[in-house]
């Protein structure tokens, strides 16, 4: 898990930045920047419940899981989440 946070944290700082950056920037604040903001939404938003279902769904039918392996996969599961949202912004950006 230490890896996995490595890895991870560095890229939510990032996308966490280009998320606020442009949602609260002027380029958010346009048509164009809202539809952005709708589709990154759109995305990033399924990522947490999916995620939660599918963990809730191992730890009772698989295996058990120790609360620190459940407290770490949750925290994996929200920084995709904002991590999913900034790279869909930065993509949108650039197509659209």
């Amino acid at each position: 898990m230490l890896l996995i946070g490595i890895i991870l944290v560095p890229l939510f700082i990032i996308c966490l930045f280009i998320s606020l950056k442009f949602i609260w920037g002027e380029e958010g604040k346009d048509e164009r920047g809202k539809q952005i903001t709708n589709i990154s939404y759109m995305y990033s938003a399924s990522i947490f419940p999916i995620g939660w279902l599918l963990i809730e769904a191992y730890h009772g039918y698989m295996n058990e899981l120790a609360f620190e392996t459940y407290r770490d996969t949750i925290w994996i599961l929200v920084l995709l989440t904002f991590i999913v949202q900034g790279l869909v912004i930065l993509n949108l950006k650039k197509r659209i």
